[in-house]
C-alpha cells in the first residue's frame, strides 16, 4: 500500500471513530485502579484486604465493582452508587489523613454499599477511573450524623 494510500486508510478509521463517539453509541464505564490501596488507615484500626477477607467483604466488594463498571460516571452518581464528594474530608469528619502520594486537587468520594449500608470505598476519581485509596467498612471515612436512631 503506498503512503499516501495508507494515510487516506487512517484518516478514514479516524473519522469513523470519531462520527461513532458523537452520535453517543460508546458510552466511556466507569473503572477502577487499586494501584493506591492504603491499608495503614485508619490508625486506630487499619482496613487491610485481609480484615476484609475476614469479614466476608472482598466478593461484596469484588460484585459491587462489577456491577459500577457497566455504568458511565455520570450513572454511578445519579443512581446514587458513587457519591462524589470534592476536597478530602475535614479532619473533625474523618478518622483517615490524606495520604501525600495523592494531589490536593482531586475529587474524593466513595463506593457506596459495599457488603452492607454502611461499607464504603474511599478514593479519588480522575475522568472515568475510580482510584480507590481506603478500605471503610465502618463508615468513617466521612463521618455523618445517624439518621432516625
Amino acid at each position: 500500500m503506498a503512503k499516501r494510500d495508507r494515510a487516506k486508510s487512517y484518516a478514514r478509521k479516524e473519522a469513523v471513530k470519531d462520527e461513532t463517539e458523537a452520535k453517543g453509541t460508546d458510552k466511556i464505564f466507569l473503572s477502577f485502579n487499586l494501584k493506591h490501596l492504603d491499608q495503614t488507615q485508619p490508625k486506630n484500626s487499619p482496613q487491610t484486604i485481609a480484615v476484609w477477607h475476614d469479614n466476608d467483604l472482598l466478593q461484596s466488594l469484588v460484585h459491587r465493582i462489577m456491577q459500577v463498571s457497566q455504568l458511565t460516571r455520570l450513572e454511578a452518581v445519579q443512581q446514587q452508587q458513587l457519591k462524589i464528594y470534592g476536597d478530602f474530608p475535614p479532619k473533625d469528619k474523618t478518622d483517615f489523613s490524606h495520604p501525600t502520594f495523592v494531589p490536593e486537587n482531586v475529587y474524593w468520594g466513595v463506593l457506596k454499599h459495599v457488603g452492607g449500608q454502611t461499607g464504603t470505598v474511599a478514593g479519588y476519581i480522575e475522568d472515568d477511573v475510580f482510584n480507590v485509596v481506603f478500605f471503610d467498612k465502618d463508615h468513617r471515612f466521612w463521618i455523618t450524623p445517624k439518621k432516625h436512631t
